[in-house]
């Protein structure tokens, strides 16, 4: 996994870029930012959360904190613009949304043919970007918060009023709404365990029926997702964060510094101290 290289302006929260995203192509990444994304030019695959979505020019996808996203496949034309946000700014920024109204705008992420989104989106980008063309502005987080509330509560709306336009989902309404719980405990919770039952008793379901959950939404087992998701997000803190090995393998609740090492190695095939050392480029 790596991390896409960005542009951030002087405020460290906040971006304004074109990219390709070839960082991505068969390379999951977890998010720990937020992130609009506008196709300007070709097509590509993209799966969030086990979703998979088409991009093809003026379709627009969201993005929050602690997604997997994985481009399958990019036509050699692709070409975005994002505007990636810290997570703080996304936590204010949609404080006076219901729950159930985040977890919708998480779940119907993408509009591919929306002429009312796309012109939003335009508007938006184009207005912030005068703010981000003057070195001297100051306010580049306030402004983007701004924006950031008037989005989500007006991409809201635009969900209420065409209903019919919601992504075509795998499951029974249950299935995908235990699916979807499912994920954001293990967002929550990812640290304190790695435990198929302590998820499944979360959601108040067997840990049997959990699993014929994710096999059918997701087609993994439950097991499967959750390392998947613990080694994406040590893979991000190895490289973000100046702590030492032993001080991770007891934040993400191993027992201890030697079971961190093989559950890594078992996972990627080598050590932490070899993944951190090679993204030092040492």
């Amino acid at each position: 996994m790596r991390k896409i290289d960005f542009d951030i302006m002087p405020s460290h929260k906040v971006s304004l870029t074109e990219t390709s995203l070839r960082e991505w192509l068969n390379e999951p990444v977890a998010l720990d930012y937020g992130m609009i994304i506008i196709c300007r030019k070709g097509k590509a695959n993209i799966s969030v959360n086990f979703d998979s979505w088409s991009l093809n020019e003026d379709a627009v996808i969201t993005l929050f904190p602690n997604d997997v996203a994985i481009i399958t496949e990019m036509s050699d034309d692709f070409l975005v613009e994002t505007l990636r946000y810290d997570a703080s700014l996304l936590r204010e920024a949609s404080l006076q949304l219901e729950q159930t109204v985040y977890s919708q705008l998480r779940k119907d992420r993408c509009r591919t043919e929306s002429v009312i989104v796309t012109n939003i989106i335009n508007n938006m980008f184009s207005l912030l970007k005068v703010y981000f063309d003057q070195p001297e502005c100051t306010c580049l987080e306030q402004l983007v918060l701004l924006q950031l509330k008037a989005f989500f509560l007006g991409f809201y709306d635009y969900l209420y009023r065409y209903p019919t336009e919601k992504h075509e989902e795998t499951g029974t309404r249950r299935t995908r709404e235990l699916f979807n719980q499912f994920m954001i405990s293990l967002e929550n919770h990812y640290k304190e365990s790695r435990d198929v039952s302590y998820y499944a008793s979360l959601l108040n379901i067997t840990p049997k029926y959990l699993n014929t959950i994710t096999q059918k939404i997701a087609g993994k087992t439950v097991k499967v997702i959750i390392d998947h998701f613990v080694v994406l997000q040590l893979k991000q803190t190895l490289r973000s964060s100046p702590k030492s090995i032993k001080e991770l393998s007891w934040e993400y609740r191993f027992s201890d510094m030697s079971f961190f090492c093989r559950y890594f190695k078992q996972h990627t095939g080598i050590t932490p101290q070899q993944f951190r050392k090679a993204g030092k480029g040492v």
